[in-house]
Protein backbone atom coordinates (compact mmCIF):
# COMPACT_ATOMS: atom_id res chain seq x y z
CA UNK A 1 0.00 0.00 0.00
CA UNK A 2 2.59 2.53 1.09
CA UNK A 3 4.54 1.52 -2.08
CA UNK A 4 1.45 2.34 -4.23
CA UNK A 5 0.36 5.79 -2.65
CA UNK A 6 3.91 6.96 -3.14
CA UNK A 7 4.27 6.02 -6.83
CA UNK A 8 0.84 7.59 -7.03
CA UNK A 9 1.33 10.19 -4.76
CA UNK A 10 4.62 10.54 -3.80
CA UNK A 11 5.55 13.06 -5.82
CA UNK A 12 2.89 15.39 -5.10
CA UNK A 13 3.45 15.56 -1.63
CA UNK A 14 6.77 15.45 -1.59
CA UNK A 15 6.44 19.03 -3.52
CA UNK A 16 3.72 20.13 -1.16
CA UNK A 17 5.94 19.62 2.04
CA UNK A 18 8.87 21.25 -0.15
CA UNK A 19 6.53 24.66 -0.67
CA UNK A 20 5.04 24.68 2.78
CA UNK A 21 8.43 24.42 3.94
CA UNK A 22 9.65 27.60 2.12
CA UNK A 23 6.90 29.22 2.98
CA UNK A 24 7.57 28.55 6.75
CA UNK A 25 11.26 29.85 6.05
CA UNK A 26 10.51 33.08 4.82
CA UNK A 27 7.91 34.10 6.89
CA UNK A 28 9.36 36.44 8.76
CA UNK A 29 9.80 38.12 5.46
CA UNK A 30 8.56 41.48 4.14
CA UNK A 31 8.62 43.08 0.70
CA UNK A 32 11.66 45.75 1.49
CA UNK A 33 10.83 49.54 1.57
CA UNK A 34 12.64 50.64 -1.43
CA UNK A 35 12.61 54.58 -1.70
CA UNK A 36 14.10 53.79 -6.03
CA UNK A 37 11.41 55.92 -7.28
CA UNK A 38 12.27 54.55 -11.06
CA UNK A 39 12.84 50.85 -9.77
CA UNK A 40 11.58 48.94 -7.25
CA UNK A 41 8.85 51.68 -5.95
CA UNK A 42 8.39 52.48 -9.52
CA UNK A 43 6.27 48.96 -10.08
CA UNK A 44 4.33 49.34 -7.28
CA UNK A 45 3.64 52.53 -8.41
CA UNK A 46 2.49 51.51 -11.75
CA UNK A 47 0.52 48.55 -10.63
CA UNK A 48 -1.97 50.94 -8.61
CA UNK A 49 -3.13 52.33 -11.70
CA UNK A 50 -2.93 48.59 -13.94
CA UNK A 51 0.32 50.44 -15.78
CA UNK A 52 -2.31 51.89 -18.69
CA UNK A 53 -4.27 53.79 -16.35
CA UNK A 54 -0.76 56.06 -15.11
CA UNK A 55 -0.91 59.56 -16.04
CA UNK A 56 1.19 60.41 -18.96
CA UNK A 57 5.11 61.44 -18.53
CA UNK A 58 8.93 60.40 -18.95
CA UNK A 59 8.22 57.24 -16.47
CA UNK A 60 4.92 56.02 -17.17
CA UNK A 61 6.13 54.30 -19.76
CA UNK A 62 9.53 53.13 -18.39
CA UNK A 63 9.37 49.78 -17.98
CA UNK A 64 7.56 46.92 -19.34
CA UNK A 65 3.74 45.66 -18.65
CA UNK A 66 4.07 42.39 -16.97
CA UNK A 67 5.12 42.78 -13.64
CA UNK A 68 3.48 45.69 -13.06
CA UNK A 69 0.31 43.56 -13.70
CA UNK A 70 1.40 41.21 -11.76
CA UNK A 71 1.24 43.00 -8.41
CA UNK A 72 -1.97 44.59 -9.48
CA UNK A 73 -3.73 41.43 -9.69
CA UNK A 74 -2.03 39.94 -6.55
CA UNK A 75 -3.39 43.01 -5.14
CA UNK A 76 -7.06 42.25 -6.34
CA UNK A 77 -6.75 39.20 -4.92
CA UNK A 78 -5.73 40.22 -1.38
CA UNK A 79 -2.46 38.21 -1.86
CA UNK A 80 0.85 39.91 -0.03
CA UNK A 81 3.53 40.29 -2.42
CA UNK A 82 5.69 38.45 -0.90
CA UNK A 83 3.65 35.34 -0.42
CA UNK A 84 2.55 35.79 -3.96
CA UNK A 85 6.00 35.54 -5.53
CA UNK A 86 7.21 32.88 -4.13
CA UNK A 87 3.72 30.70 -5.19
CA UNK A 88 4.66 32.00 -8.87
CA UNK A 89 8.19 30.69 -8.75
CA UNK A 90 7.41 27.53 -7.40
CA UNK A 91 4.97 26.92 -9.37
CA UNK A 92 7.57 27.85 -12.64
CA UNK A 93 10.04 25.00 -11.10
CA UNK A 94 6.56 22.41 -10.42
CA UNK A 95 5.95 22.53 -14.04
CA UNK A 96 9.77 22.20 -15.14
CA UNK A 97 10.02 19.51 -12.50
CA UNK A 98 6.60 17.89 -14.17
CA UNK A 99 8.27 17.87 -17.52
CA UNK A 100 11.68 16.24 -16.13
CA UNK A 101 9.42 13.66 -15.03
CA UNK A 102 8.12 13.41 -18.68
CA UNK A 103 11.67 12.86 -19.78
CA UNK A 104 12.47 10.03 -16.95
CA UNK A 105 14.23 11.93 -14.14
CA UNK A 106 13.35 9.44 -10.89
CA UNK A 107 11.19 10.88 -8.34
CA UNK A 108 13.60 11.00 -5.71
CA UNK A 109 15.81 13.30 -8.29
CA UNK A 110 13.19 15.54 -9.07
CA UNK A 111 12.62 16.19 -5.29
CA UNK A 112 15.77 17.04 -4.72
CA UNK A 113 16.15 19.58 -7.76
CA UNK A 114 12.98 21.09 -7.06
CA UNK A 115 14.26 21.26 -3.12
CA UNK A 116 17.88 22.72 -4.39
CA UNK A 117 15.68 25.70 -6.59
CA UNK A 118 13.21 26.56 -4.19
CA UNK A 119 15.74 26.79 -1.32
CA UNK A 120 18.42 28.93 -3.70
CA UNK A 121 19.81 31.68 -1.17
CA UNK A 122 19.27 34.58 -3.71
CA UNK A 123 15.82 34.15 -3.67
CA UNK A 124 15.43 34.91 0.23
CA UNK A 125 17.43 38.11 -0.57
CA UNK A 126 16.03 39.03 -4.17
CA UNK A 127 11.89 38.18 -3.31
CA UNK A 128 12.11 41.00 -0.61
CA UNK A 129 12.60 43.81 -3.34
CA UNK A 130 9.68 44.63 -5.52
CA UNK A 131 11.73 44.42 -8.73
CA UNK A 132 10.97 42.14 -11.89
CA UNK A 133 13.97 39.78 -11.65
CA UNK A 134 11.95 37.71 -9.02
CA UNK A 135 9.20 37.46 -11.28
CA UNK A 136 10.81 36.82 -14.70
CA UNK A 137 12.51 33.79 -12.30
CA UNK A 138 9.28 32.73 -11.59
CA UNK A 139 8.14 32.72 -15.44
CA UNK A 140 11.36 31.50 -16.62
CA UNK A 141 10.60 27.89 -15.48
CA UNK A 142 7.64 27.95 -16.69
CA UNK A 143 8.25 28.59 -19.94
CA UNK A 144 11.17 26.30 -20.36
CA UNK A 145 8.89 23.62 -19.09
CA UNK A 146 5.99 24.67 -21.46
CA UNK A 147 9.16 24.25 -24.18
CA UNK A 148 10.49 20.91 -22.81
CA UNK A 149 6.44 19.08 -22.81
CA UNK A 150 6.29 20.54 -26.36
CA UNK A 151 9.17 18.87 -27.59
CA UNK A 152 8.69 15.63 -25.31
CA UNK A 153 4.44 15.12 -26.03
CA UNK A 154 4.93 16.56 -29.21
CA UNK A 155 0.88 18.34 -28.52
CA UNK A 156 -0.20 21.79 -29.72
CA UNK A 157 -1.97 22.55 -26.37
CA UNK A 158 1.69 22.63 -24.75
CA UNK A 159 3.19 24.79 -27.88
CA UNK A 160 0.26 27.20 -26.92
CA UNK A 161 -0.04 28.20 -23.66
CA UNK A 162 4.36 27.94 -23.41
CA UNK A 163 3.60 30.85 -26.16
CA UNK A 164 1.79 32.70 -23.49
CA UNK A 165 4.23 31.95 -21.06
CA UNK A 166 6.93 33.20 -23.38
CA UNK A 167 4.77 36.47 -23.96
CA UNK A 168 4.83 37.35 -20.41
CA UNK A 169 8.45 36.71 -20.57
CA UNK A 170 8.94 39.14 -23.56
CA UNK A 171 7.22 42.06 -21.33
CA UNK A 172 8.94 41.80 -18.23
CA UNK A 173 12.21 42.69 -19.06
CA UNK A 174 14.22 44.44 -22.10
CA UNK A 175 16.52 41.54 -22.75
CA UNK A 176 13.67 40.41 -25.12
CA UNK A 177 15.80 39.25 -27.79
CA UNK A 178 17.47 36.49 -25.77
CA UNK A 179 13.73 34.45 -26.67
CA UNK A 180 14.66 34.52 -30.34
CA UNK A 181 17.59 32.60 -28.86
CA UNK A 182 16.33 29.67 -26.97
CA UNK A 183 13.75 29.62 -29.62
CA UNK A 184 16.27 28.89 -31.94
CA UNK A 185 17.30 26.00 -29.34
CA UNK A 186 14.06 24.61 -29.15
CA UNK A 187 13.50 24.32 -32.96
CA UNK A 188 17.37 22.65 -33.44
CA UNK A 189 16.83 20.26 -30.96
CA UNK A 190 12.98 19.37 -31.88
CA UNK A 191 14.70 18.72 -35.42
CA UNK A 192 16.86 15.95 -33.58
CA UNK A 193 13.63 14.16 -31.70
CA UNK A 194 12.80 10.62 -32.83
CA UNK A 195 10.94 10.81 -35.99
CA UNK A 196 8.16 9.27 -36.54
CA UNK A 197 7.52 10.53 -39.53
CA UNK A 198 7.75 8.13 -42.94
CA UNK A 199 10.15 11.26 -44.08
CA UNK A 200 12.63 13.81 -43.15
CA UNK A 201 10.13 16.18 -45.10
CA UNK A 202 7.15 15.71 -43.33
CA UNK A 203 9.31 15.73 -39.56
CA UNK A 204 10.59 18.74 -40.81
CA UNK A 205 6.79 19.90 -41.39
CA UNK A 206 5.11 18.95 -38.04
CA UNK A 207 8.22 20.48 -36.19
CA UNK A 208 7.07 23.60 -38.00
CA UNK A 209 3.47 23.23 -37.11
CA UNK A 210 4.29 23.51 -33.29
CA UNK A 211 6.95 25.33 -33.43
CA UNK A 212 4.50 27.96 -35.28
CA UNK A 213 1.78 27.56 -33.01
CA UNK A 214 4.01 28.66 -29.88
CA UNK A 215 5.34 31.13 -32.58
CA UNK A 216 2.17 32.47 -33.26
CA UNK A 217 0.74 32.79 -29.73
CA UNK A 218 3.55 34.98 -28.86
CA UNK A 219 3.33 37.08 -31.47
CA UNK A 220 -0.31 37.74 -31.26
CA UNK A 221 -0.21 38.82 -27.46
CA UNK A 222 3.25 40.90 -27.66
CA UNK A 223 1.31 42.58 -30.81
CA UNK A 224 -1.67 43.05 -28.31
CA UNK A 225 0.39 44.44 -25.46
CA UNK A 226 2.27 46.78 -27.88
CA UNK A 227 -1.07 47.99 -29.38
CA UNK A 228 -2.76 48.80 -25.96
CA UNK A 229 0.79 50.73 -25.34
CA UNK A 230 0.40 52.64 -28.47
CA UNK A 231 -3.41 53.48 -27.73
CA UNK A 232 -2.05 54.71 -24.76
CA UNK A 233 1.45 55.79 -24.77
CA UNK A 234 1.61 56.37 -28.68
CA UNK A 235 3.96 54.16 -29.20
CA UNK A 236 4.01 50.67 -30.81
CA UNK A 237 7.00 49.32 -28.44
CA UNK A 238 7.62 47.56 -25.04
CA UNK A 239 8.02 50.47 -22.94
CA UNK A 240 9.44 53.85 -23.59
CA UNK A 241 12.71 52.49 -23.52
CA UNK A 242 12.27 50.88 -27.19
CA UNK A 243 9.85 52.92 -28.70
CA UNK A 244 10.51 53.80 -32.02
CA UNK A 245 11.27 57.48 -31.70
CA UNK A 246 12.99 57.06 -28.92
CA UNK A 247 15.41 54.93 -30.59
CA UNK A 248 15.81 57.01 -33.80
CA UNK A 249 16.72 59.88 -31.23
CA UNK A 250 19.16 57.59 -29.41
CA UNK A 251 20.76 56.13 -32.28
CA UNK A 252 21.81 59.08 -34.06
CA UNK A 253 23.42 60.36 -31.05
CA UNK A 254 25.49 57.20 -30.96
CA UNK A 255 26.38 58.46 -34.79
CA UNK A 256 28.06 61.69 -33.87
CA UNK A 257 31.86 60.20 -33.23
CA UNK A 258 33.87 61.90 -30.78
CA UNK A 259 37.31 62.72 -30.80
CA UNK A 260 37.95 60.15 -27.81
CA UNK A 261 36.35 57.03 -27.05
CA UNK A 262 35.93 55.84 -23.24
CA UNK A 263 34.61 52.21 -22.24
CA UNK A 264 31.18 52.40 -20.53
CA UNK A 265 30.52 55.77 -22.34
CA UNK A 266 28.71 55.70 -25.46
CA UNK A 267 27.49 59.49 -25.39
CA UNK A 268 29.86 61.03 -23.85
CA UNK A 269 29.91 65.56 -23.42
CA UNK A 270 31.33 65.85 -26.60
CA UNK A 271 29.14 64.30 -28.48
CA UNK A 272 26.33 66.20 -26.87
CA UNK A 273 28.39 69.57 -27.47
CA UNK A 274 28.54 68.03 -30.80
CA UNK A 275 24.56 67.51 -30.80
CA UNK A 276 23.60 71.52 -29.74
CA UNK A 277 25.61 72.62 -32.63
CA UNK A 278 24.10 70.58 -35.38
CA UNK A 279 20.18 70.70 -33.60
CA UNK A 280 18.36 73.71 -32.48
CA UNK A 281 15.77 70.97 -31.25
CA UNK A 282 18.58 69.57 -29.43
CA UNK A 283 20.14 72.58 -28.24
CA UNK A 284 17.25 73.37 -26.31
CA UNK A 285 18.13 70.81 -23.70
CA UNK A 286 21.26 72.30 -23.18
CA UNK A 287 20.46 74.10 -20.11
CA UNK A 288 18.85 71.12 -18.64
CA UNK A 289 21.83 69.18 -18.93
CA UNK A 290 24.32 71.52 -17.88
CA UNK A 291 22.57 72.05 -14.52
CA UNK A 292 21.35 70.61 -11.67
CA UNK A 293 19.34 67.63 -11.83
CA UNK A 294 21.41 67.10 -14.82
CA UNK A 295 24.13 66.75 -13.46
CA UNK A 296 23.25 64.64 -10.61
CA UNK A 297 23.27 61.80 -13.68
CA UNK A 298 26.67 61.98 -13.98
CA UNK A 299 27.25 61.08 -10.12
CA UNK A 300 27.15 56.95 -10.26
CA UNK A 301 30.09 57.42 -13.13
CA UNK A 302 31.99 60.14 -11.22
CA UNK A 303 31.96 57.93 -8.10
CA UNK A 304 33.11 55.19 -9.55
CA UNK A 305 35.43 56.25 -12.62
CA UNK A 306 36.11 60.12 -11.08
CA UNK A 307 34.80 61.47 -14.67
CA UNK A 308 31.90 63.69 -15.36
CA UNK A 309 30.18 61.27 -17.85
CA UNK A 310 26.75 59.62 -18.12
CA UNK A 311 27.29 56.43 -18.75
CA UNK A 312 24.84 53.89 -18.95
CA UNK A 313 22.56 56.03 -17.34
CA UNK A 314 22.71 58.80 -20.13
CA UNK A 315 19.38 57.05 -21.61
CA UNK A 316 17.19 58.28 -18.70
CA UNK A 317 19.02 61.24 -18.23
CA UNK A 318 18.15 61.92 -21.79
CA UNK A 319 14.28 61.49 -21.09
CA UNK A 320 14.63 63.09 -17.84
CA UNK A 321 15.78 66.11 -19.55
CA UNK A 322 13.54 66.00 -22.31
CA UNK A 323 10.76 65.95 -19.75
CA UNK A 324 12.03 69.22 -17.51
CA UNK A 325 11.89 71.05 -20.73
CA UNK A 326 8.48 70.50 -21.56
CA UNK A 327 8.60 67.75 -23.61
CA UNK A 328 6.18 64.76 -21.65
CA UNK A 329 3.00 66.38 -22.10
CA UNK A 330 1.57 64.10 -24.50
CA UNK A 331 3.03 61.39 -26.48
CA UNK A 332 2.31 63.53 -29.90
CA UNK A 333 4.45 65.84 -28.94
CA UNK A 334 7.70 63.49 -27.20
CA UNK A 335 7.60 61.56 -30.27
CA UNK A 336 7.56 64.74 -32.58
CA UNK A 337 10.75 65.99 -30.22
CA UNK A 338 12.71 62.53 -30.84
CA UNK A 339 11.82 62.76 -34.07
CA UNK A 340 12.89 66.03 -34.77
CA UNK A 341 15.92 65.45 -32.83
CA UNK A 342 17.28 62.55 -34.97
CA UNK A 343 16.25 64.16 -38.07
CA UNK A 344 18.63 67.04 -37.86
CA UNK A 345 21.55 65.09 -36.62
CA UNK A 346 21.15 62.47 -39.22
CA UNK A 347 21.37 65.24 -41.86
CA UNK A 348 24.35 67.14 -40.13
CA UNK A 349 26.06 63.67 -40.34
CA UNK A 350 25.30 62.97 -44.02
CA UNK A 351 26.25 66.49 -45.39
CA UNK A 352 29.41 65.87 -42.98
CA UNK A 353 29.01 68.84 -40.81
CA UNK A 354 30.29 66.52 -37.78
CA UNK A 355 32.30 63.57 -38.24
CA UNK A 356 30.16 60.26 -37.69
CA UNK A 357 30.61 56.46 -37.66
CA UNK A 358 28.68 53.65 -38.22
CA UNK A 359 25.86 52.41 -35.95
CA UNK A 360 24.49 48.76 -36.17
CA UNK A 361 21.82 49.40 -33.49
CA UNK A 362 20.68 51.44 -31.34
CA UNK A 363 21.27 49.49 -28.48
CA UNK A 364 25.10 48.68 -29.12
CA UNK A 365 27.95 51.17 -28.24
CA UNK A 366 29.66 51.26 -31.54
CA UNK A 367 32.54 50.71 -29.41
CA UNK A 368 31.54 48.14 -28.05
CA UNK A 369 33.14 45.18 -30.54
CA UNK A 370 36.48 46.99 -30.46
CA UNK A 371 36.07 46.47 -26.79
CA UNK A 372 34.99 42.78 -27.18
CA UNK A 373 38.66 41.68 -25.68
CA UNK A 374 37.18 42.42 -22.01
CA UNK A 375 35.36 39.75 -22.80
CA UNK A 376 37.54 36.84 -21.67
CA UNK A 377 38.04 38.27 -18.26
CA UNK A 378 34.02 39.56 -17.81
CA UNK A 379 32.95 35.65 -17.94
CA UNK A 380 34.65 34.34 -15.52
CA UNK A 381 33.48 37.50 -13.44
CA UNK A 382 30.19 37.02 -14.05
CA UNK A 383 30.49 33.43 -13.60
CA UNK A 384 31.41 33.90 -9.96
CA UNK A 385 28.41 35.61 -8.80
CA UNK A 386 27.05 32.29 -8.94
CA UNK A 387 28.84 31.41 -5.97
CA UNK A 388 26.04 33.42 -4.17
CA UNK A 389 25.59 33.89 -0.18
CA UNK A 390 23.12 35.31 1.89
CA UNK A 391 22.59 36.18 5.42
CA UNK A 392 19.61 37.97 6.37
CA UNK A 393 19.15 41.42 6.23
CA UNK A 394 17.91 43.55 8.94
CA UNK A 395 17.10 46.51 7.86
CA UNK A 396 13.31 47.26 6.59
CA UNK A 397 13.66 50.15 4.17
CA UNK A 398 16.12 53.22 2.97
CA UNK A 399 16.54 55.40 5.45
CA UNK A 400 15.13 58.15 3.03
CA UNK A 401 11.86 56.56 2.47
CA UNK A 402 8.86 59.38 3.41
CA UNK A 403 5.70 58.36 4.65
CA UNK A 404 3.86 58.94 1.03
CA UNK A 405 6.25 55.89 -0.34
CA UNK A 406 5.16 53.65 2.89
CA UNK A 407 2.01 54.25 2.46
CA UNK A 408 2.23 52.77 -1.31
CA UNK A 409 3.98 49.25 -0.63
CA UNK A 410 1.48 49.03 2.71
CA UNK A 411 -1.29 49.74 0.35
CA UNK A 412 -0.26 47.52 -2.53
CA UNK A 413 1.99 44.60 -1.54
CA UNK A 414 0.43 44.58 1.89
CA UNK A 415 3.74 45.18 3.56
CA UNK A 416 3.24 44.65 7.16
CA UNK A 417 3.17 48.49 9.13
CA UNK A 418 6.47 47.79 11.75
CA UNK A 419 6.49 50.12 15.21
CA UNK A 420 10.18 51.30 15.59
CA UNK A 421 12.16 50.94 18.51
CA UNK A 422 13.94 53.57 19.43
CA UNK A 423 13.41 55.40 16.06
CA UNK A 424 15.60 52.61 14.53
CA UNK A 425 15.07 51.16 11.11
CA UNK A 426 15.41 47.15 11.98
CA UNK A 427 13.58 44.82 11.69
CA UNK A 428 11.78 43.77 14.79
CA UNK A 429 12.16 39.75 14.57
CA UNK A 430 9.12 37.78 16.47
CA UNK A 431 10.23 36.53 19.97
CA UNK A 432 9.30 32.80 18.50
CA UNK A 433 10.74 29.35 18.54
CA UNK A 434 9.29 29.33 14.97
CA UNK A 435 10.56 32.87 13.74
CA UNK A 436 13.88 32.39 15.39
CA UNK A 437 14.34 29.32 13.94
CA UNK A 438 13.42 30.08 10.51
CA UNK A 439 16.06 33.26 10.53
CA UNK A 440 18.67 30.64 11.69
CA UNK A 441 17.74 27.95 8.50
CA UNK A 442 17.85 30.80 6.69
CA UNK A 443 21.23 31.79 7.16
CA UNK A 444 22.65 28.40 7.30
CA UNK A 445 21.14 27.69 3.88
CA UNK A 446 22.68 31.18 2.69
CA UNK A 447 25.87 30.85 4.39
CA UNK A 448 26.58 26.77 3.08
CA UNK A 449 24.77 26.39 -0.08
CA UNK A 450 27.85 27.40 -1.88
CA UNK A 451 29.66 24.87 -0.89
CA UNK A 452 27.44 22.28 -2.44
CA UNK A 453 27.09 24.23 -5.64
CA UNK A 454 30.83 24.37 -6.24
CA UNK A 455 30.45 20.42 -5.62
CA UNK A 456 28.28 20.05 -8.19
CA UNK A 457 29.59 22.28 -10.38
CA UNK A 458 32.50 20.32 -10.40
CA UNK A 459 31.01 16.80 -10.36
CA UNK A 460 29.32 17.98 -13.35
CA UNK A 461 32.35 19.37 -15.09
CA UNK A 462 33.57 15.54 -14.56
CA UNK A 463 30.21 14.17 -15.94
CA UNK A 464 30.20 16.26 -18.91
CA UNK A 465 33.62 15.26 -19.72
CA UNK A 466 32.67 11.68 -19.33
CA UNK A 467 29.43 12.22 -21.55
CA UNK A 468 32.02 13.57 -24.04
CA UNK A 469 34.10 9.95 -23.90
CA UNK A 470 30.67 8.07 -24.39
CA UNK A 471 29.09 9.98 -27.31
CA UNK A 472 28.41 6.77 -29.21
CA UNK A 473 26.12 5.88 -26.26
CA UNK A 474 23.72 8.52 -26.30
CA UNK A 475 21.93 10.82 -28.81
CA UNK A 476 21.29 14.28 -28.90
CA UNK A 477 17.23 12.86 -29.39
CA UNK A 478 17.02 11.16 -25.84
CA UNK A 479 14.98 13.18 -23.78
CA UNK A 480 17.24 13.72 -20.94
CA UNK A 481 20.01 15.00 -23.42
CA UNK A 482 17.44 17.08 -24.35
CA UNK A 483 16.22 18.90 -21.37
CA UNK A 484 20.51 19.44 -20.36
CA UNK A 485 20.88 21.15 -23.96
CA UNK A 486 17.80 23.41 -23.56
CA UNK A 487 18.51 23.83 -19.93
CA UNK A 488 22.78 24.71 -20.32
CA UNK A 489 22.08 27.02 -23.54
CA UNK A 490 19.35 29.14 -21.74
CA UNK A 491 21.64 29.71 -18.92
CA UNK A 492 24.95 29.82 -20.84
CA UNK A 493 22.93 32.79 -23.23
CA UNK A 494 22.19 34.80 -20.30
CA UNK A 495 25.71 34.49 -18.66
CA UNK A 496 27.48 35.35 -21.90
CA UNK A 497 24.94 37.99 -22.66
CA UNK A 498 25.75 39.65 -19.18
CA UNK A 499 29.21 39.42 -20.02
CA UNK A 500 29.64 40.96 -22.76
CA UNK A 501 27.42 44.39 -21.05
CA UNK A 502 30.14 43.79 -18.64
CA UNK A 503 32.90 44.17 -20.75
CA UNK A 504 31.54 47.00 -22.47
CA UNK A 505 28.53 49.09 -20.86
CA UNK A 506 28.93 48.54 -17.14
CA UNK A 507 31.30 46.86 -14.47
CA UNK A 508 28.83 45.89 -11.49
CA UNK A 509 25.40 45.31 -10.59
CA UNK A 510 24.27 41.53 -12.73
CA UNK A 511 23.64 39.18 -9.55
CA UNK A 512 20.35 40.42 -9.56
CA UNK A 513 20.38 39.76 -13.43
CA UNK A 514 21.48 36.21 -12.94
CA UNK A 515 18.88 34.95 -10.33
CA UNK A 516 16.26 33.53 -12.90
CA UNK A 517 18.90 31.06 -14.07
CA UNK A 518 20.76 30.82 -10.72
CA UNK A 519 18.42 28.44 -9.53
CA UNK A 520 18.11 26.44 -12.77
CA UNK A 521 22.34 26.50 -13.04
CA UNK A 522 22.02 23.40 -9.74
CA UNK A 523 19.44 21.81 -10.90
CA UNK A 524 21.46 21.32 -14.41
CA UNK A 525 24.25 20.25 -12.69
CA UNK A 526 22.17 17.48 -10.77
CA UNK A 527 20.71 15.90 -13.96
CA UNK A 528 24.18 16.10 -15.64
CA UNK A 529 26.03 14.05 -12.73
CA UNK A 530 23.10 11.82 -13.01
CA UNK A 531 23.03 11.75 -17.14
CA UNK A 532 26.49 10.52 -16.88
CA UNK A 533 26.14 8.03 -14.43
CA UNK A 534 22.98 6.61 -16.55
CA UNK A 535 24.86 6.92 -20.03
CA UNK A 536 28.29 5.18 -17.63
CA UNK A 537 26.25 1.93 -16.58
CA UNK A 538 24.30 2.10 -19.98
CA UNK A 539 26.06 -1.25 -22.15
CA UNK A 540 27.40 -0.29 -25.60
CA UNK A 541 26.11 -3.02 -27.29
CA UNK A 542 22.39 -2.46 -25.70
CA UNK A 543 22.51 1.60 -27.42
CA UNK A 544 23.70 0.14 -30.85
CA UNK A 545 20.34 -2.09 -30.64
CA UNK A 546 18.41 0.79 -29.75
CA UNK A 547 19.30 2.91 -32.16
CA UNK A 548 19.15 0.23 -34.56
CA UNK A 549 15.63 -0.75 -34.04
CA UNK A 550 12.93 0.25 -36.42
CA UNK A 551 9.22 1.22 -35.22
CA UNK A 552 6.90 -1.77 -35.99
CA UNK A 553 4.38 1.06 -36.91
CA UNK A 554 4.48 4.70 -38.08
CA UNK A 555 2.11 6.66 -36.24
CA UNK A 556 -0.08 9.38 -38.19
CA UNK A 557 1.59 12.62 -37.97
CA UNK A 558 -1.02 14.42 -39.73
Amino acid sequence: MVSRIWQRYGLFLGLLALALFKLWLVHTEEIYGSSTEYDALWYVGSARHWYWGAPYGWTAFVRPCAYPLFIAVVHFCGIPLRIAIELAQMAGYAVLIAALRRAGVPRVLCLIIFALMVLHPASFLYNNHSMSDSFYTAILPLALGGSLFTLLTRKFVHAAWTGVAFAVLWNTREESFLIPLILTVFFGLALFQRRDAPTRKAHLAFWLKRTGALTAVLLVLVTAVYSANYLTFGSFAKSDMSSPAFEKAFKALLQIKPSYSLRYISVNVEALRLAYRVSPTFAQLKPEFEALPGKNWTNPVFDTLGIREYGPWFMWALRNMTANAGYYKDPASTNAFYLKVAGEINQACAEGRIPNRFVLSGFLDPGAVSRIRYLRASIPRIAKLFLFRHQKVMVRADTNLVPWMSDLYQEMVFRRPQPRIDDSNSIVIPDTISATLAVSVQNFIGAYYVYLFIGLAWAGLAAFLLLLGLVRRWHVGDPLITVLVFLGATIATRLVFFSFLDATWWMAGYERYLFPVMPLSTGFFVLLIFQAFTVWRKPSSSVAASLCEAPANTPDVG
